[in-house]
């Protein structure tokens, strides 16, 4: 028997087999770096809400799987499509270089462990993923003529960088390393 079909929404991760190794290891990396996780899907929330963009149905903290997501409506505008796919970049850098900042400043390990764990957690977690940037080609074919290249420019980068298996990961990574020297005195 599926306890899945029996349980409310909040409860779908839940069944009747045992959890996996990849499931584990979901759920551990989900519990290192949830704060990332969780600005990262909020900031695509606050992008979908600027723009207008209606939210369907969102799972920001998925323990046993290997994305979170929030789904919205089909977006039909270039320039709030490349917003909602860039907005984790655009909240979790100034985020991840603000917990880099006050970490020293705190003065004391106990407060400033917790303040450069959250920096690490927002700036892996600040670039977008494929399926972030999956729509941004077929939003800039439909811009009117002379602003489809323009929009074709501005998808190309995004989409090619994220279409490269693990390079959100790594580039978070060089951008923790990057801030963190940043603010180092």
């Amino acid at each position: 028997m599926n306890i899945r079909r029996l349980s409310p929404d909040w409860l779908y991760c839940v069944s009747d087999r045992s959890p996996s190794r990849t499931d584990l290891y979901y759920a551990v990396e989900t519990a290192l770096i949830a704060p990332g996780i969780v600005s990262h899907e909020a900031a695509h929330l606050l992008a979908c809400r600027l723009t207008g963009v209606e939210v369907l149905r969102a799972s920001v903290l998925n323990p046993f799987a290997a994305d979170a997501y929030l789904d919205h409506e089909r977006v039909t505008s270039f320039p709030a499509d490349l917003l909602i796919a860039v907005a984790p970049l655009l909240c979790n850098t100034p985020l991840a270089f603000a917990a880099f900042v006050l970490a020293p400043a705190v003065g004391t390990p106990l407060l400033s462990i917790p303040l450069y764990w959250l920096g690490v957690c927002f700036a892996l977690t600040a670039f977008p993923s494929v399926g972030d940037t999956e729509t941004l080609f077929q939003t800039a074919g439909d811009l009117p003529g002379p602003l489809r290249p323009v929009g074709y420019l501005l998808a190309t980068p995004v989409r090619a960088f994220t279409a490269v298996p693990g390079s959100a990961g790594v580039a978070g990574f060089v951008l923790f390393l990057f801030l963190f020297g940043l603010t180092r005195p």
